[in-house]
């Protein structure tokens, strides 16, 4: 069977403060409207679909408007990224063979996590 890939965009308004052992405006309180993508990978599941994009909007929803620190350890824009990845993982771990997901902190900086299944 054919793998597809689906995509998906959208944006969060979320608070941090990061604690960097050098000088850094970052380590002030201060918030973003971080622009969120997901790539997600794999087998069309019987109801036709490799993940449904409610779902992803739904996570990357639970940070929309919290102050990231209480939810992800040490929230740069990586540790964000990741911790999204993550949680698509668990949607429907066995049918996805690749997710990527891009974090933009700003119009010109992103970062960017990849999970591949395997095996």
């Amino acid at each position: 069977m054919k793998e597809v890939t689906i995509y998906k965009s959208l944006q969060i308004s979320s608070s941090h403060q990061l604690t960097l052992p050098y000088e850094s405006k970052c380590n002030r309180l201060h918030g973003h409207n971080f622009e969120i993508e997901a790539w997600v990978t794999g087998s069309v599941d019987e109801f036709g679909m490799v993940v449904d994009f409610h779902k992803i909007k739904e996570i990357a929803q639970k940070l929309d408007h919290q102050h990231l620190n209480d939810l992800i350890e040490f929230p740069t824009a990586e540790n964000i990224a990741i911790h999204i990845a993550k949680e698509i993982w668990q949607l429907r771990s066995n049918g996805i063979s690749q997710i990527k997901v891009r974090v933009w902190e700003t119009k010109t900086a992103y970062a960017e996590s990849e999970l591949v299944n395997s095996g």
